[in-house]
């Protein structure tokens, strides 16, 4: 008989952890399964609980998954992490590149189910708390980019930015709340931004597709999410194409 496993669902959504929550009961594989709502209240029952899997939501309110994890470093936690997410592949390529496992929601429970086998097969996996630890520091604050404008310059989070279009030899940045318009060139703006996240869409757009929640293909309409405010920005038909081909790389 295989050993009961234990389980932490970090998520602010009510409802994905009500629905994981259910899939990991119908495994029968499950002798504990513990929930926080935010990092705050994780922090607080991961190191009494020290799940065998932390079911981990990336994009929270206040203090998002990345954040956790550095948070929990100095704990010295073994548990194996998942990702749950609302990500597409394409955001996922450093997680995969790191060997972490992901689940995208709405969470599919054949996919919870090979989960839950690949883990008990690396069971035994000796260096899961060093891969952490590199996983944590590719994550790092990425510092502020100090942007020149046509008055002076402004400092610029680049996590921050929904999208970035060339307007002739300028650089539009809509940061959602706030648009800002830089004497810079998209091409050598680009050069500054993050690699991870950001998608380039021909000469003209760049997205950060950590904060896209749809694309309408009939309105070529890519809508953006952001601290519970919703943006649409409208896109060329190649540029949707683009966009497709590189979310199934």
């Amino acid at each position: 008989m295989q050993k009961k496993l234990t389980a932490l669902i970090v998520d602010d959504e009510v409802k994905a952890v009500a629905l994981l929550q259910k899939l990991l009961e119908d495994t029968l594989q499950f002798s504990r399964i513990d929930l926080a709502y935010s990092a705050t209240e994780a922090f607080q029952k991961i190191d009494l609980a020290e799940p065998d899997l932390l079911f981990l939501d990336i994009k929270m309110p206040t203090k998002d998954g990345f954040s956790f994890l550095r948070d929990i470093q100095d704990l010295k936690i073994n548990s194996a992490v998942v990702f749950v997410t609302a990500y597409d592949k394409f955001s996922l390529q450093a997680i995969k590149s790191h060997a972490f496992d992901y689940l995208l929601k709405p969470v599919d429970r054949k996919e919870l189910i090979d989960c839950i086998n690949q883990f008990r097969t690396r069971i035994q996996e000796p260096n899961l708390i060093d891969r952490l630890s590199k996983f944590v520091s590719s994550y790092e604050e990425t510092p502020k980019l100090r942007i020149n404008t046509r008055t002076g310059y402004i400092l610029i989070d680049p996590v921050n930015i929904l999208y970035c279009k060339a307007d002739g030899n300028y650089t539009f940045i809509d940061l959602g709340d706030r648009q800002h318009l830089c004497s810079i060139q998209l091409g050598t703006f680009e050069s500054m931004l993050p690699k991870n996240g950001f998608i380039r869409l021909g000469r003209s757009l760049i997205i950060n597709f950590d904060f896209i929640s749809k694309v309408d293909r009939k309105t070529n309409l890519i809508t953006f999410e952001k601290d519970t405010k919703v943006y649409t920005q409208t896109i060329t038909k190649s540029q949707l194409k683009e966009l497709e081909v590189k979310q199934a790389r």
